[in-house]
């Protein structure tokens, strides 16, 4: 307990402790449980503008108004919240996951040595951000009854089409996932050897990169998700 509440006052004290004793399980689990039970209560508080979204892109698929009822049951049963905090738990578990593999393997070429289960440590006490991030935004949710809410640049364009690309690079640069870099950046400098620049530069460029990666398979589901 005492490394999860470091992490947000002493980041440096934890992340030289991982480089001695490396640890993932604790805050990888606990991360998992926040996104579940976050995604799952998102789509109970804003069931009515998700019904709503969907049903618009029922019609635009073409859908008889029979089909359309009987979707809009599944939509108002529970299986949708319970496919919503596995589904957002299973996501999230691969992207660290791939996160950490991408900087193990580019480590070595930033000039630094390190075991995967070391950098995913570091990467996963990081993600403990996302329970600050994931109150916030839940938060916000009861507010607005809308799954649709942000943390990130696109603050600033709130009118913007959801699905465009400025809307979608600008969704990106999440303040949380800002800190959540920092903390990994910071992680890397001290558990792998990586000198402090270069570990900004690793860690900022494969996120960087991962913005445009995500919004190409957004565009790949088309505008009906």
């Amino acid at each position: 307990m005492d490394k999860i509440v470091n992490l947000f006052t002493a980041p440096s004290k934890v992340f030289t402790g991982l480089k001695e004793k490396p640890e993932w399980t604790k805050p990888f689990i606990i991360v998992l449980i926040i996104i579940a039970l976050s995604s799952s209560f998102t789509v109970m508080l804003a069931k009515d503008a998700i019904i709503t979204k969907q049903e618009e892109a029922f019609q635009e698929r073409g859908m008889s108004d029979e089909q359309i009822e009987q979707a809009k049951k599944f939509i108002q049963g529970p299986l949708p919240i319970v496919f919503a905090g596995i589904g957002g738990a299973i996501v999230v578990a691969v992207l660290l996951l791939l996160f950490a593999m991408v900087l193990k393997l580019l480590v070595p070429v930033f000039g630094g040595t390190s075991a995967f289960k070391s950098v995913f440590s570091v990467v996963s006490f990081s993600a403990l951000i996302m329970i600050p991030a994931a109150v916030l935004k839940l938060l916000l949710v009861a507010i607005t009854k809308s799954p649709y809410v942000t943390t990130s640049l696109a603050l600033v364009t709130p009118t913007m089409e959801k699905t465009s690309f400025l809307y979608q690079f600008l969704a990106g640069f999440d303040f949380f996932i800002i800190w959540e870099m920092i903390l990994v950046a910071i992680g890397i400098n001290i558990v792998s050897g990586v000198k402090k620049q270069n570990a900004y530069i690793l860690v900022f460029l494969v996120w960087f990169v991962s913005i445009f990666v995500g919004i190409g398979l957004g565009s790949l589901r088309g505008p009906g998700g």
